[in-house]
């Protein structure tokens, strides 16, 4: 069953039976613009659910294959969370149909990504319940093999570690670039989130909610935070500003600030050089030799 307006009715008579929804078909449309998967809202007279599925290949760029089965770690990652406080700044796990790689969550109404704060929309106000948010999610100590995530992890680290430095910096960046990906793949006792950038983050009427784990894996929380950081960076924060706001992520466990700011270094490379652009308006392109000098020395260091 393929998510599609096509498909409502269907899509509707199977949500129904599953207890996700109830009434009439009102409106179906789709919900957000996503990069990985197929997304969908359905409004009914009496509800409204959004759904998510997941494809063989990367929803905006159908040429790159991507494994179909990581709806089972979003799913896994909404239900190890269950009943935890942070999930309240997630949206509301309705179920999972796995034969289909079909996640069922709850409609938070009008919402919009933070990938605006690129484009000048403050968030400053925003930053200490992003990093308290992760920082929470980090003292978490949840072990399941679903957590590896190692289909994922390959796909994002090709995208992220070597992809980008094939055509661009110096054999010195790719090497250490090198290094920071072994990093990331290695396993460690942290569960992250995966892919903690503007595109996850949702303005709602309720405040901010956190969506997408489907990245997430048991690691290194310097990633999360360095993805976290390359991100202020595009928002127009400068060094002094970043280190100053992740003097607020306050981990009670060891954390290694040169290497989260390695990861926050390569991550801004690969937004710049690599496949996974971001919505930077015309005026920021000015900027981007600086983020490109600011980011080689972070590499350099990590």
């Amino acid at each position: 069953m393929e998510l599609s307006i096509a498909n409502a009715e269907k899509i509707v008579d199977f949500s129904i039976d599953r207890g996700w929804l109830h009434g009439q078909l009102r409106l179906a449309e789709i919900a957000g613009e996503g990069n990985m998967n197929r997304t969908l809202r359905i409004v009914t007279d009496a509800d409204s659910i959004v759904l998510k599925q997941s494809v063989p290949f990367v929803a905006k760029y159908p040429d790159i294959p991507a494994p179909i089965d990581r709806d089972r770690v979003e799913a896994a990652f909404y239900q190890a969370l269950e009943g935890m406080p942070i999930a309240s700044k997630m949206p509301r796990f309705l179920g999972h149909a796995p034969e289909y790689h079909l996640l069922a969550f709850e409609d938070l109404g009008p919402a919009s990504d933070c990938t605006d704060a690129y484009s000048g929309m403050a968030i400053d106000s925003d930053i200490p319940q992003l990093l308290s948010w992760l920082r929470d999610l980090h003292q978490l100590h949840i072990e399941s093999p679903v957590f590896t995530n190692r289909d994922m992890r390959k796909l994002n680290h090709a995208h992220i570690f070597e992809i980008p430095f094939e055509d661009h910096g110096s054999p010195d960046v790719a090497q250490r670039a090198k290094e920071l990906g072994n990093a990331y793949l290695s396993d460690g006792p942290t569960l992250l989130h995966g892919d903690y950038y503007p595109g996850s983050w949702l303005r709602t009427t309720q405040g901010i909610r956190i969506i997408d784990p489907e990245f997430a894996f048991t690691g290194a929380a310097e990633f999360d935070v360095g993805v976290f950081a390359a991100h202020l960076a595009f928002t127009g924060l400068d060094d002094a500003a970043i280190r100053k706001a992740l003097g607020q992520y306050q981990s009670t466990k060891p954390f290694d600030l040169r290497l989260a700011l390695g990861f926050a270094g390569v991550e801004v490379l690969r937004r710049l050089w690599g496949i996974a652009k971001l919505p930077l308006p015309d005026n920021q392109i000015d900027r981007e030799s600086v983020w490109i000098e600011w980011a080689i020395a972070l590499v350099l260091d990590g």
